[in-house]
């Protein structure tokens, strides 16, 4: 009978208290709640033994059992396992990617960057990798073949069964635009027209949405359009149908946001500004809850970690409605950098406004309409520190980091249906990983 994952994790967990006993106040895995600073000592408390464990609680897309968690996630595509298991130090298994297995990619399908290495001794790596693997809804992993070792590759966007991704490419220090062939690893430069190191922001209805001194469409059939001009630090968030984007003209190195505009990215036509704040509020958006309602956060002054009211603000009508939805205190959990699943569901990273010093989240929760909260997936004391979630086809894939958020730390990947509680793992831990292994460093689901 295969062990119960969770209680296996949970061992893991426990065994990794255990050897962490006798550490001062001030040790490495206290200090990895402390700030940015000090959290890069995390991953060098880790032993062997958990590292080489959690690889094997993960290898071959163990199921995550649990409340409702009995089966596994519908895969979209059943056999295509081919070849022998690969398994490299620094990456997770995988088998070589055949030109079979990549005509059976499709949406569901994930494509994510590695890099085969041990941790940087000041704690930074250059941003991308060379490593790119494709991985099934089964949990099967392949490498694409011939990508030049030392790229500096980001993953942005792929429409699978396409067999070319989207990709941020460093070349001297600069990022840019460019093509990579799921084929044979070749990468192409495609900037169409943008500079170095513009920001790609999102997938929008009929295109890319990029920052490139204000915002431009990236149209699929070729072409390219302005949409919004605004400085970088604007507000940019998408709705959920890919048509409309909440902007904003405010200059942040004056004061505080204070306005919103309403962005056609059809058109271009834009609605506003529109006041966000009231009286003494310091307000944001923070997320899309359909296509004309927004979720806004407003604390008193600057003072977020003593807590904040949410509310929503109804775009239906001639003028924006702003209603009070839930109030969020010092020690109550809340989302970050909320994303849409479903009409008025967010999913998110959970912190608390008073504990400012937090190393990672709590996990990743789904919020409803009436603020409450769920887990999807959450933080392992020993185990995993910090969790990153995306939303693609009404699933949600959980990255799962052995370091903080954004450490680049060893990590794992699952994907949860929030409509039955099924779960599969993924992606394991990296092959002979010390914890001081980078996790993925970009990862997107194909459309």
């Amino acid at each position: 009978m295969v062990r119960d994952l969770n209680e296996f994790l949970q061992a893991v967990a426990d065994a990794d208290e255990r050897a962490l006993d006798g550490l001062t106040a001030d040790g490495p895995l206290e200090r990895a709640r402390r700030g940015v600073r000090r959290r890069r000592a995390v991953r060098h408390t880790q032993t062997a033994a958990l590292c080489v464990a959690a690889v094997a609680a993960f290898a071959g897309g163990a199921l995550l059992a649990g409340a409702h968690r009995g089966a596994p996630v519908d895969p979209a595509t059943h056999g295509v396992t081919q070849g022998p298991l690969v398994e490299t130090p620094g990456i997770p298994p995988y088998r070589e990617l055949t030109p079979g297995v990549l005509s059976d990619a499709d949406e569901g399908w994930v494509l994510s960057v590695h890099l085969a290495e041990t941790s940087d001794p000041e704690g930074v790596r250059d941003p991308g990798g060379d490593v790119v693997l494709l991985t099934s809804p089964e949990g099967d992993s392949y490498r694409v073949p011939g990508v030049r070792a030392g790229s500096q590759l980001e993953v942005l966007d792929w429409d699978a069964p396409d067999a070319t991704a989207v990709v941020r490419q460093v070349v001297d220090g600069s990022a840019q635009r460019a093509l990579l062939d799921l084929a044979d690893g070749t990468v192409t430069a495609d900037a169409r027209g943008l500079a170095p190191d513009s920001d790609f922001v999102s997938r929008v209805a009929d295109g890319e949405l990029w920052f490139d001194g204000g915002f431009v469409v990236l149209e699929d059939d070729g072409g390219s359009r302005d949409v919004y001009d605004a400085p970088r630090d604007s507000l940019r968030l998408v709705d959920p149908t890919g048509h409309r984007m909440i902007g904003s003209r405010d200059d942040l190195m004056s004061s505080e946001r204070h306005s919103y505009d309403v962005v056609d990215l059809d058109t271009g036509d834009v609605d506003g500004p529109y006041p966000l704040v009231h009286g003494d509020e310091n307000c944001d958006v923070a997320a899309w809850l359909d296509a004309s309602t927004l979720l806004a956060r407003c604390a008193e002054g600057t003072a977020w970690d003593a807590g904040f009211d949410e509310v929503e603000i109804d775009l239906s009508g001639d003028e924006p409605q702003r209603t009070a939805a839930a109030a969020v205190g010092p020690r109550d959990p809340y989302l970050n950098s909320p994303q849409w699943l479903s009409d008025g569901v967010l999913v998110g990273d959970t912190f608390q406004p008073g504990d400012v010093e937090a190393c990672g989240s709590a996990g990743t929760y789904l919020r409803e309409r009436d603020g409450s909260l769920t887990p999807v997936e959450e933080t392992q004391s020993g185990l995993f520190l910090a969790t990153t979630p995306q939303v693609a086809g009404g699933l949600v894939y959980v990255k799962g980091e052995q370091g903080c958020n954004g450490e680049q730390a060893p990590s794992t990947l699952t994907v949860h249906d929030p409509a039955t509680g099924d779960a599969r793992a993924l992606l394991g831990f990296p092959v002979d990983n010390r914890g001081d292994r980078p996790g993925m460093l970009s990862w997107i689901v194909a459309r």
